[in-house]
């Protein structure tokens, strides 16, 4: 499924879900000859249901096929051809910007975890953007520089340049492959297209930046951070659109409600 896909066009992109189970060992007493302890009443368990899907991937939009579509491949096999599918779609190496190996699951890892304030480096399907982040001083305050914003703008082009029915056809095609990398992600029970929809909502939600954005050093780290802990505390995905600049933004929103609607079923001129 992640043949064609690539965190560009979602920003996106999916963290790796830890849990862990604490087992405890319970010892009985013993208790005296006479006496009967009765033991708990038998708890019946409710198997809960599995929500509803919002967003069934068998309604959306796709472009008719030209040939037959060769067979998927294991989702642990899809490597070499998820990035050969994402470069043809894109029309250049998607391995200059994309960490090519467990690419799909990177994919849906990143994707998942844009909503939240951290996710595992690890998991990252992006490569680092070129440059270093650019930073303006005065008056021993430091801002993020405007010279920051151009650093996106080669990413911002690419997302604009990808037919959305096209990208999203390539989507609806390898879309049991994203569907078993959110599975391994500990979420067995929703449909990856129904968070793939939520993500981008969420990041078309994403505040509108008015007038200079104050950094401080990150207290024992070498990078910078936001001065306003609001901001410092809010998502990956909302930092990432404040970081790629006001127009930058605007952009990528935009062509995000593209796909969201696709991705729903609807009418994007709608």
């Amino acid at each position: 499924m992640s043949r064609r896909f690539h965190y560009g066009p979602w920003l996106a992109v999916a963290v790796l879900a830890l849990s862990g189970f604490l087992v405890w060992k319970y010892y009985p007493r013993q208790a005296p000859a006479e006496l009967v302890v009765p033991g708990p009443e038998p708890v019946a368990t409710v198997e809960q249901a599995p929500p509803p899907v919002q967003h069934p991937i068998g309604q959306v939009p796709v472009l008719p096929e030209d040939a037959p579509a060769e067979p998927l491949p294991a989702l642990a096999d899809s490597d070499g051809a998820a990035l050969a599918a994402l470069s043809e779609l894109l029309g250049e190496d998607a391995g200059a910007f994309l960490r090519s190996e467990f690419l799909v699951q990177r994919l849906v890892a990143t994707i998942d975890n844009l909503p939240r304030a951290r996710m595992t480096p690890q998991a990252y399907v992006a490569r680092p953007v070129a440059g270093r982040l650019a930073v303006a001083g005065a008056d021993g305050r430091h801002w993020l520089d405007e010279a920051n914003f151009t650093r996106y703008q080669a990413h911002v082009r690419l997302l604009e340049a990808v037919e959305p029915r096209a990208l999203v056809s390539v989507y609806v095609r390898f879309y049991p492959l994203f569907q078993q990398a959110y599975r391994e992600l500990g979420v067995p029970d929703r449909q990856f297209n129904d968070r793939l929809v939520e993500v981008l909502d969420h990041l078309i939600a994403a505040p509108e930046l008015r007038g200079p954005v104050e950094l401080v050093p990150a207290e024992g780290k070498p990078r910078w951070q936001f001065a306003d802990p609001r901001m410092e505390a809010a998502s990956l995905g909302h930092k990432l659109m404040w970081r790629i600049g006001p127009d930058n933004a605007a952009r990528v929103k935009a062509r995000l409600r593209t796909l969201r609607a696709l991705l729903a079923g609807e009418d994007p001129q709608g």
